[in-house]
C-alpha cells in the first residue's frame, strides 16, 4: 500500500514538501500534486495542456492567473512570476483563460 494512501486512511495526509496545484478551466477543476517545485512557466503550460486535454489546445493562447492571499487573480507571465506564486502558498489555485 502506498504511503499516501496509508497516511490518508490514518486520517493524516503528509503534504510537507509537496506543492498542490488546483487548476480551473471554465467549470472544470483539477487537483495536481507537484513534486518538483522548480517548475518553469513553459512546463506549467505544457502540464495544463495535458491535464485539460481536448479543452486546451497547444495553439491556444492561454493566460494563467493565481489567487493571492487577498483573493485577487494575479497574472503569471513568466517563470519568475510562477516562482513567486509558489512561495506564497502550498496550494496554488490557478485559473486559466483562453483568449481568442
Amino acid at each position: 500500500m502506498s504511503d499516501i494512501l496509508e497516511s490518508t486512511m490514518n486520517g493524516q495526509l503528509d503534504l510537507s514538501g509537496k506543492l498542490i496545484i488546483k487548476a480551473q478551466l471554465g467549470e472544470d477543476i483539477r487537483r495536481i500534486p507537484i513534486h518538483n517545485e522548480d517548475i518553469t512557466y513553459d512546463e506549467l503550460v505544457l502540464m495544463m495542456q495535458r491535464v485539460f486535454r481536448g479543452k486546451l489546445l497547444s495553439n491556444d493562447e492561454v493566460i494563467i492567473k493565481y489567487k493571492d492571499e487577498d483573493g485577487d487573480l494575479i497574472t503569471i507571465f513568466d517563470s519568475s512570476d510562477l516562482s513567486f506564486a509558489i512561495q506564497c502558498s502550498r496550494i496554488l489555485k490557478l485559473t486559466l483563460f483562453v483568449t481568442e
